[in-house]
């Protein structure tokens, strides 16, 4: 199992080192295939080799992510696929990244590479790595060395490493502990010290979970043995990030934090579509709402018919109730041709866009296969994506579209 890139050679790659598990594994049944963009998916992998005679099927996650991908993304598409096999059973491998012969391989392939180097003595004084740097600016010294533990709640962005903010890889530089959740992105993580601790603490709707009172425990305990602990979080902190919940509870324990806001998905994510939330003429208001409620995960109905009429409504976390939204919003008073679109892990390579009307966005978003995390934009807005998309160029919309512009 390939993660699944526009380049094809990395997709290429997953082919050949598939083929030479079968050939030098000795096994019948090996069938490559990709999480994302690249077919066969999940569900077709995992169909050839039941028709092929399989009985138990192991996932091997090639390379991917031992976070989001492994914990969260993978347990759920081969869970939802293996259902339509009662009598095959299924196991997926920890992440080859991970494996300590992977490690020791990569060491060795170092030592060759030293070996065969035939650069000269290396300059006095090399350049600093990041986590080695310390940054500074003038009347700021949260940065340098303190023997009184703080927290530092971090908005990681959106997803694209590119648009975390300067001072959360200041802080991330420097750091004892990083705390970090599903949505970061694994290169973001490379920012921190090699020996800073790194704690995951994802929590996933069907996946692996840590529960919010460790979470809490987890920060307090590390800053209280006097470290740096930067609390990393998918997008802002304070938009749906429970961050201030957790500012609550460190300033109840007595331990020192800092607020660093994060770009949200709810306004980068529809710009890497080349959606504006506001544009003169078209929008001058809009929106940001979970469509979940917190105490219980139903559908926040309540919150939708106050934000209903605004130009631009901007849907977090909606995927899983998104017919019972859109259906939902005309009730409200919404046209069912209001172009609607929405985009799964925004910002991201594997970026998809779904352009569809109110009235049919439910039925294509199904077709079309997305999941969570995904971000929804219902209002005239979505129409300008057709001028203003630059992240995806090279990509078509999948559904829709015809459809869209012809009302």
């Amino acid at each position: 199992m390939g993660h699944g890139s526009r380049r094809q050679e990395a997709n290429d790659d997953v082919r050949d080192v598939a083929q030479k598990i079968a050939e030098i594994g000795g096994f019948e049944l090996v069938e490559p295939a990709f999480l994302e963009i690249e077919q066969p998916d999940v569900a077709a992998g995992f169909k050839r080799l039941v028709e092929r005679g399989a009985l138990q099927v192991t996932v091997h996650p090639y390379f991917l992510s031992p976070g989001r991908h492994t914990r969260g993304d993978l347990p759920r598409q081969v869970g939802d696929v293996a259902a339509s096999f009662p009598g095959v059973r299924y196991e997926i491998t920890e992440p080859l990244s991970a494996h300590p012969l992977v490690i020791e391989a990569s060491i060795e392939r170092i030592r060759e590479s030293e070996r065969r180097s035939v650069l000269g003595p290396q300059a006095s004084s090399p350049a600093l790595p990041i986590h080695a740097s310390r940054w500074s600016s003038a009347g700021e010294d949260a940065c340098g060395p303190s023997t009184e533990g703080i927290v530092y709640l971090v908005g990681a962005g959106p997803g694209d490493p590119g648009l975390l903010t300067v001072r959360g890889r200041r802080l991330l530089a420097t750091c004892d502990v990083v705390v970090y959740d599903y949505l970061v992105d694994p290169d973001i993580l490379r920012l921190a010290p090699t020996n800073a601790e790194r704690i995951y603490a994802g929590k996933i709707g069907g996946g692996r979970s840590t529960s919010q009172q460790e979470i809490n425990r987890l920060m307090i305990r590390h800053a209280r043995e006097g470290k740096r602990v930067v609390r990393l979080k998918g997008g802002d902190p304070f938009l749906f990030g429970r961050g201030s919940e957790e500012a609550e509870t460190l300033h109840e324990a007595g331990v020192r934090f800092e607020i660093v806001p994060g770009v949200s998905s709810a306004l980068a994510v529809p710009a890497y579509a080349g959606i504006p939330v506001t544009h003169r003429g078209a929008a001058s208001s809009v929106a940001i709402v979970s469509a979940v409620q917190a105490r219980d995960g139903s559908v926040a109905l309540d919150q939708l018919a106050k934000v209903s009429s605004a130009d631009t409504i901007v849907i977090l976390m909606g995927v899983a109730h998104l017919r019972e939204v859109a259906a939902y919003l005309i009730e409200c008073g919404r046209d069912m041709n209001t172009p609607v679109a929405v985009i799964r892990w925004g910002t991201y390579e594997a970026q998809q866009t779904v352009v569809s009307t109110l009235e049919s966005i439910a039925n294509d978003v199904a077709a079309a296969g997305l999941r969570s995390p995904a971000v929804i934009i219902v209002g005239d807005v979505v129409r300008l994506r057709e001028r203003l998309r630059w992240f995806e160029k090279d990509l078509l919309d999948q559904v829709g579209v015809e459809r869209l512009l012809a009302v």
